[in-house]
Parts: structure tokens; C-alpha cells; sequence
């Protein structure tokens, strides 16, 4: 019975994470890692600035951790891109954008007025996360490192999109939430439209992209909790109202 029972779990866990027909590689990778998005929603990061409570200096030694994850992440797709002498159009793809990235770089270290990354130290979870990208550039072949990067091209506009960053107030964040977490930014299609290539043409397998995307979407979401969390947790202010009457009747009801 317990022999039966468990064969039958294993066949439906099976389908359950199988692609769909008609599904992209994408779609379905996006599917399975719905927890970590979330994870990334409910961050200390994202709601720190939907409360407006962020505290500056958290804020700004993310920062600096992220510039020298786009520099980092340059360098991945450097390597990866190194290793693609025989796909021009991919190769031609990963050193445009590791241009992108490293453009980035530049252009953001001269508002937070870093000349290289040499003196700096990256906290537990971005050294993991520009960690595992680095591993992916070595050791796999070159379109998993395309992989490994849509979580990040394509959390950011979702997230933007569940605040309501263009026409929400953040505070002093209002600004770079609007720039960095556009709902319209649409620059991940084109690493999907990279991967669905080379899944369809058999060179990835649904299996281990799984892998390198959900270890990397938990590293976004763990980044994004790394900053000391402020104010109320709940999504909405009227889910901080509520808490706050809740406390405060608590407090009459045990004076």
C-alpha cells in the first residue's frame, strides 16, 4: 500500500512539474519558483521602501553590493561568451550584454563614487548569488549562464508591478523605484526568446535549467532580504493599520 501510495505521489509530483504543452521553457521555470518571488516581494528591501521606512544607510550598502554584482555578472557573461566559439549568434548575444552590464557599472559608480571593485566586500548572500553565476559561466555550457540571469531581468519589472511603482509614493525611493522596477521594462524577453532556442533545439533540458533558476531567484530573494527590515510587513497600509488597532486593542485588553 505505502509502495503504491508513493509511486503515485512520485507520478504526480512528475506531471506537476512537467512543461505544459504549449508552454515556454520560461513560463514553466516562472511557475516553479512563484515561492521565492514572493519571498522577494515580502523583502525587507521592497517593503522597507512601500512602508517608507528603509533606513539610508542599508539602502546604500546594498547599492554598492549591486554595482559590483553588475560588474561581476559583466564578467560571467565575459567568460560564458568565451566559451561559445561555436554559436556565433549566442556568443554575439553575451558580449552584448555583458557591455550592458558593464556600461551600468560605470554609469552608477559615479553616483556612489566607487573607481573598482578591489576594496569592497560583498555581504553573505551577494557574494552566494555572483558565486553561483560564476560557477554556471565555468562549468556549464554558455546558455545556462543566460539562464541564471533571467531572474534577475525579470523580477525587478514584476515586482514594480505588484507595488504599483509608477504611480505609487515611496518617499524618497519614488524615483529609483520607478527607474529600477519599471512594469514595463520588457529586456528579459530577449534572454527567454535565447533559451527557448536552445531548449527547443534539445542543447537545455528543462531539468537542470530548473536547477540554475531556482538557485538563482532564491539568491535575488535572499539579496533583497539581506538589509535590516523597518516598519510594518504587511503589503498594503491597510494591512499596517490593521496590525497597529490589533496591538492597540491587545494593550487595553491586558492593562
Amino acid at each position: 500500500m505505502f509502495k503504491y501510495v508513493t509511486v503515485q505521489l512520485a507520478l504526480f509530483l512528475l506531471v506537476e512539474c512537467s512543461i505544459k504543452e504549449g508552454q515556454t521553457l520560461s513560463d514553466y521555470l516562472w511557475e516553479q519558483t512563484a515561492e521565492y518571488q514572493q519571498q522577494a516581494l515580502n523583502s525587507s528591501l521592497i517593503q522597507g521602501m512601500v512602508n517608507k521606512c528603509l533606513n539610508p544607510s542599508q539602502f546604500g550598502g546594498y547599492m554598492v553590493q549591486d554595482n559590483v554584482f553588475t560588474y561581476e555578472g559583466s564578467e560571467s557573461l565575459k567568460i560564458a561568451a568565451g566559451r561559445s566559439d561555436g554559436n556565433v549568434t549566442l556568443q554575439t548575444f553575451l558580449n552584448t550584454k555583458a557591455e550592458s552590464w558593464l556600461s551600468y557599472w560605470e554609469s552608477s559608480n559615479e553616483i556612489w563614487y566607487i573607481k573598482n571593485v578591489d576594496g569592497l566586500t560583498l555581504g553573505e548572500a551577494a557574494k552566494t548569488y555572483v558565486d553561483n553565476i560564476r560557477d554556471v559561466s565555468e562549468n556549464e555550457i554558455p546558455i545556462y549562464t543566460v539562464v541564471a540571469l533571467i531572474p534577475c531581468e525579470k523580477l525587478w519589472p514584476w515586482l514594480g508591478q505588484q507595488i504599483g511603482a509608477m504611480d505609487g509614493n515611496f518617499g524618497v525611493y519614488t524615483l529609483w523605484v520607478r527607474e529600477n522596477l519599471d512594469p514595463e521594462s520588457t529586456g528579459y524577453k530577449k534572454y527567454e526568446q535565447q533559451v527557448q532556442w536552445a531548449y527547443e533545439a534539445g542543447t537545455v533540458t528543462a531539468e537542470k535549467a530548473l536547477e540554475i533558476f531556482s538557485t538563482t531567484m532564491r539568491d535575488e530573494a535572499n539579496f533583497f532580504n539581506s538589509v535590516a527590515r523597518c516598519g510594518c510587513r504587511a503589503i498594503s497600509p491597510s494591512g499596517c493599520l490593521l496590525t497597529t488597532l490589533l496591538l492597540i486593542s491587545m494593550i487595553f485588553l491586558y492593562r
